[in-house]
């Protein structure tokens, strides 16, 4: 195994301390680098993004009590504070929604049973961020009373990610940008809660009911041939459906309600439209979709180093960079994740099975 596999289970405080214990070193790895791009990126100092950090505890703990004692233990094993954990568990909310960014990046690929080769769902995706994030993931499989049993791929101190659950339950999610957040549940928070629900009809209730903070595109996909990408702003959500072909999302919002509302914005338009329309070219009219064949549509190289692959532009300062950090495609009935460390066109993928 090349990312650090951490099995998590007890009360949400022992969850946390096993996981705040075997990651200490990749969460400390995590808070230099959001120094940095708190400040290269965005022009915010750490104390600033520490103090903002601080007013997300209560919407937290109103919402899933048991998520801030499962942070407390995070914080306890790695040798921080509380209030770090949830600097770097409300980091979409500082980075994303007040201040834009001007860069895109991920590509989501769902696949309803009707255009796979062995009918069954599945949910890909490419995980682009900056690269000095690179060897800072973590695959938590947790085990949490009263919640499903979830694999969950995450950066180092965060609660939420996207994987699968024991129901056949797959998550994926891309950024996207408003033009204001509020105090409220943070991503991180909301992709944990969703992916914590056995149906794909009830991770959207909890989404749509949850006081969000910020936005995201979080795709959803099942076992029984549920596949949806939910696009939510603090105020207002819509969803997309696949009629039966591959769904495919990037950076950018689709839903004509959210784009005419007061809400969305785009951020960027580096290659969300490009990379959109690739991948939809890539996955018309075919009918024999395989995880192999998703690992090559994410290897896809045109418009380097901004494609859906993404590579480093060598014309940029190194703490600008982004690259594809990893590459996943998850079987919902087989309950199999299959995840690179790397780049999708030079890492092999490895498969994680969640019993």
């Amino acid at each position: 195994m090349t990312h650090l596999y951490i099995k998590m289970s007890g009360t949400p405080y022992e969850r946390g301390l096993l996981y705040g214990t075997q990651a200490k070193e990749l969460i400390h790895k995590l808070i230099e680098e959001y120094k940095l791009l708190f400040d290269k990126e965005n022009h915010i100092a750490w104390e600033t993004a520490y103090k903002k950090a601080a007013a997300f505890e209560e919407p937290i703990r109103a919402f899933r009590p048991d998520l801030i004692e499962e942070m407390k233990g995070i914080a306890d094993g790695a040798g921080i504070d509380l209030q770090t954990v949830l600097v770097l568990n409300c980091r979409s909310e500082i980075m994303f929604t007040d201040i834009p960014s001007n860069e895109d990046a991920c590509t989501v690929i769902g696949v309803p049973p009707e255009v796979s080769k062995n009918g069954h769902t599945l949910l890909a995706q490419n995980w682009d961020w900056w690269t000095v994030g690179e060897g800072t993931t973590v695959l938590l499989e947790v085990e949490q009373e009263g919640y499903a049993k979830s694999l969950i791929v995450t950066e180092a101190g965060l609660v939420g990610g996207k994987g699968l659950n024991e129901y056949g339950v797959a998550l994926s999610m891309n950024a996207m940008s408003v033009n204001g957040g509020k105090v409220g549940v943070p991503l991180q928070v909301v992709l944990r809660a969703a992916l914590s629900c056995s149906t794909v009809p009830k991770a959207i209730d909890c989404i749509a009911k949850c006081p969000r903070a910020g936005c995201a595109c979080v795709g959803l996909a099942s076992w029984d041939g549920e596949l949806v990408m939910v696009e939510y702003a603090p105020n207002d959500l819509d969803i997309l459906l696949s009629d039966g072909k591959a769904l495919c999302h990037t950076n950018h919002w689709q839903s004509l309600k959210m784009i005419l509302g007061p809400e969305a914005r785009n951020y960027s338009y580096i290659s969300t439209f490009t990379r959109l329309d690739r991948a939809r070219r890539l996955t018309k009219d075919k009918k024999k979709l395989t995880p192999k064949k998703l690992f090559a549509i994410l290897s896809d190289h045109a418009g380097y180093p901004d494609g859906i692959c993404r590579h480093d532009d060598p014309d940029l300062p190194y703490y600008h960079c982004h690259s594809s950090l990893w590459s996943m495609v998850i079987d919902t009935v087989t309950r199999t994740l299959y995840i690179t460390d790397g780049t999708p066109c030079k890492a092999k993928p490895e498969k994680y099975v969640l019993k």
